[in-house]
């Protein structure tokens, strides 16, 4: 009887190496795979995003599948390093959520660690994002956000994202309602103000924000959300109606919709799928190429 074969679609497992869990999954399905005889190689994260997508191009360059198994920060990085070494007709992308927001994965229903392990999956062809600024662009799969988004970046350390987990967003948010106004980020527009920007590609922002109701990411049409500077009484009225999944019934948020939209000002910078990469401001729109995302399917 002839010994088993490896299997010729090679298996890249991409993990955030800072999360316990997340090295816990990576070894079960470095054994999942390994059991069904496919070549697997395993891919900690760094401090550095440059690092990894530099490792990601060239470990994917023969790979047929990438498991992503972190938060939305790695899933970008993965989607930018197969978009800028053309693999993203390639290499399939599998996400297994194990970040604070998993913004992605509560899109398509991922909930489980081992959907991925069933055999009851489909691939479908995606959309995303991409803000070009003055001097570079990047991709998104999320969202692109100034401001409001930042500043509730600076006030959800990562001690809080590990001690509160998912209710670190409620908690950066009530500590931006309720803290010193001067230390907003105020994003200039013509002649007035706004405490907040964003260009939504999918359904959810900040870890279940319902800010894009209509969100369909394979006919890609963007949201852009603004939020302007208002007393605060105000402010705390509308976001309540946002955390309610009534963004568009709110009339002191503006809410358009759209396949090309301009975002930031040259004073600040701008955050995407939920990392600082760039300075504003930027035009923000759909990118020309698509990407092939496993998702779980039921019948």
């Amino acid at each position: 009887m002839p010994e088993p074969t490896m299997n010729d679609q090679p298996i890249v497992i991409y993990y955030n190496q800072l999360s316990r869990r997340a090295r816990r999954l990576a070894q079960r399905y470095e054994t999942f795979f390994t059991r069904h005889l496919q070549v697997v190689t395993l891919v900690p994260s760094t401090a550095s995003a440059v690092h990894d997508t530099q490792q990601l191009t060239q470990v994917c360059s023969t790979a047929h599948e990438c498991v992503v198994i972190g938060g939305d920060g790695s899933i970008n990085i993965v989607v930018n390093a197969l978009i800028q070494a053309s693999l993203q007709h390639q290499v399939l992308l599998t996400v297994i959520p194990v970040g604070t927001g998993n913004d992605f994965a509560r899109d398509h229903g991922l909930h489980r660690w081992n959907w991925r392990m069933t055999n009851n999956s489909v691939t479908q062809a995606e959309a995303v994002g991409v803000a070009q600024g003055a001097t570079q662009s990047r991709y998104f799969v999320n969202h692109v956000g100034t401001g409001l988004s930042v500043d509730l970046m600076r006030l959800q350390p990562q001690w809080l994202k590990q001690s509160a987990g998912h209710l670190s967003y409620l908690i950066a948010l009530a500590r931006y309602v309720l803290g010193s106004l001067s230390r907003r980020s105020r994003i200039r527009r013509d002649k007035s103000w706004d405490d907040g920007q964003f260009v939504a590609l999918g359904r959810y922002i900040g870890g279940g924000f319902l800010v894009h109701p209509k969100a369909d990411r394979t006919t890609a049409i963007l949201a852009r959300i603004r939020i302007p500077a208002m007393p605060r009484i105000r402010q705390i009225k509308a976001l309540l109606n946002v955390l309610k999944g009534r963004i568009e019934a709110t009339a002191a948020i503006e809410f358009e919709r759209g396949r090309q939209f301009s975002l930031g000002d040259t004073e600040h910078v701008l955050e995407l799928d939920g990392d600082i990469y760039f300075q504003g401001p930027a035009t923000v729109t759909i990118a020309a190429t698509t990407i092939l995302v496993l998702v779980p399917h039921y019948d």
